[in-house]
């Protein structure tokens, strides 16, 4: 049940806010698919591709703050919106 209100309440969101949620969505596909593909070019091992490894596991670790900072964002802004109407 809350489910439902929750997807409600995102797609009712202003323009300006879902933009930020959406291209911060996108952004961190971008920067996940980046680490995956480091992953693989390092062969998934410490040991012959440090360099590599530890730059995808960076990436994935900024990944998830991305997400997070965007989404905060567009819940400040969502609820500057609301609060003017």
């Amino acid at each position: 049940m809350k489910l439902k209100k929750t997807v409600r309440c995102m797609l009712g969101m202003c323009p300006a806010a879902w933009y930020i949620f959406i291209c911060s969505v996108k952004l961190t596909a971008f920067v996940l698919l980046c680490a995956f593909f480091l992953l693989l070019a390092s062969g998934g091992s410490m040991a012959e591709g440090y360099t590599q490894y530890m730059t995808a596991m960076s990436l994935y670790e900024i990944g998830e703050a991305l997400l997070l900072i965007g989404v905060l964002f567009s819940v400040f802004i969502e609820d500057a919106y609301r609060s003017r109407r």
